[in-house]
């Protein structure tokens, strides 16, 4: 295999001309004449093999192993860039490169790659925009280029994306608007845009990805309402928008989410009320609503959730009573209320939170004596 040297750099491996290379460490051989199909050498999920993972460069020669269907070199060290030739290899599956010292832009080449199902690019050292080529990759169910330095949009084109279940984009420096076409992925279950520089409103169409589980915009720069349209998103475990700039009210219609279990909303400039319907939400774990402008009361159907383990709510300009109604968490452990405009005294029923580990109420207006239950809570 020509090249070999150049990627295996110092790497402690049996890659010798006195052995058949179908002996090779990582290497799969197959037909006749015997070709290279793959060559797999992923330290993901072992750690301990400092002196075995590649530490050169790509070669460009790989681009010469036509009937190579696996390229995966995850968890190594490799450096430099990835080479465009990459994209003559018709027959590749997967292409797998994270977690390397990777550098340069991504080649638009690897657009080509029509067989393509899985291109794993994330936590390397790659800048550049997001080549609109990727969009061709229309067996691509897995794309993964988070954790780089890319900058640039989003490429409308990924939308076209028929197939794909999985976006990592998240930690970037990606940034203007996020385009209304990822509302097009009908099979898309995970969309990882956290953490980039994104800005404009949440687009509405993605309520239609009836199949989404996970959706993590956080820590972006986004701006307007949060899309009633979420409502829709049956599927949906985790919703972060935490860290942007949204405005509105929180849509009733998060309350629909029965397979939620962490709603996080926390540091944005939401107003209005918290909806009693988030009290439906039965699975839910984790509600952080902190650092908004929301007011008015807590809904007592939130003691309804009674699977949550960390409310949030500080630093808002809620009022009225604590409901006693949040003596029912049973499963609670953190409780943070502090820094709004609480009254009234703090309900006996807070006892009861036998698994509670942190409770701040400072900075209301509460008054009366501190509840003797508090006591019983042995692990606060």
């Amino acid at each position: 295999m020509y090249g070999k040297d150049t990627l295996r750099g110092t790497a402690s491996l049996n890659w010798g001309y006195g052995a058949a290379i179908s002996s090779w460490e990582g290497v799969t051989v197959g037909g006749t004449p015997q070709r290279v199909t793959s060559l797999a050498l992923d330290h993901s999920w072992n750690h301990a093999v400092e002196n075995r993972k590649l530490n050169g460069r790509i070669p460009s020669s790989l681009g010469n192993l036509s009937n190579l269907t696996v390229l995966a070199l995850n968890n190594n060290k490799l450096s430099g860039s990835i080479p465009s030739q990459l994209g003559n290899l018709s027959n590749l599956t997967v292409l797998g490169l994270w977690v390397n010292e990777l550098s340069e832009s991504i080649p638009p080449s690897l657009g080509g790659l029509s067989n393509l199902t899985v291109l794993g690019l994330g936590r390397n050292k790659l800048s550049g925009s997001i080549p609109s080529e990727l969009g061709n990759l229309s067996n691509l169910r897995r794309l993964n280029l988070r954790d780089n330095g890319l900058s640039g949009s989003i490429p409308s084109q990924l939308g076209n994306l028929s197939n794909l279940n999985r976006l990592w984009l998240s930690g970037n420096g990606l940034s203007g608007n996020i385009p209304s076409q990822l509302g097009n992925l009908s099979n898309l279950t995970d969309l990882r845009l956290e953490a980039n520089k994104l800005d404009g409103s949440i687009p509405s169409s993605l309520g239609n990805l009836s199949n989404l589980t996970h959706l993590f915009l956080s820590h972006n720069e986004l701006n307007g309402s949060i899309p009633s349209q979420l409502g829709n998103l049956s599927k949906m475990h985790w919703l972060g928008l935490g860290g942007n700039e949204l405005s509105g009210n929180i849509p009733s219609s998060l309350g629909n989410l029965a397979s939620l279990t962490r709603l996080r909303l926390g540091d944005n400039e939401l107003s209005g009320n918290i909806p009693s319907q988030l009290g439906n939400l039965s699975n839910l774990r984790d509600l952080w609503l902190y650092d908004n402008g929301l007011s008015g009361s807590i809904p007592s159907q939130l003691g309804n959730l009674s699977n949550l383990t960390d409310l949030r709510l500080n630093h808002n300009g809620l009022s009225g009573s604590m409901p006693s109604q949040l003596g029912n968490l049973s499963n609670l452990e953190g409780l943070s209320l502090y820094s709004n405009g609480l009254s009234g005294s703090i309900p006996s029923q807070l006892g009861n939170l036998s698994n509670l580990t942190w409770l701040f109420l400072n900075d209301n207006g509460l008054s009366g004596n501190i509840p003797s239950q508090l006591g019983n809570l042995s692990n606060l």
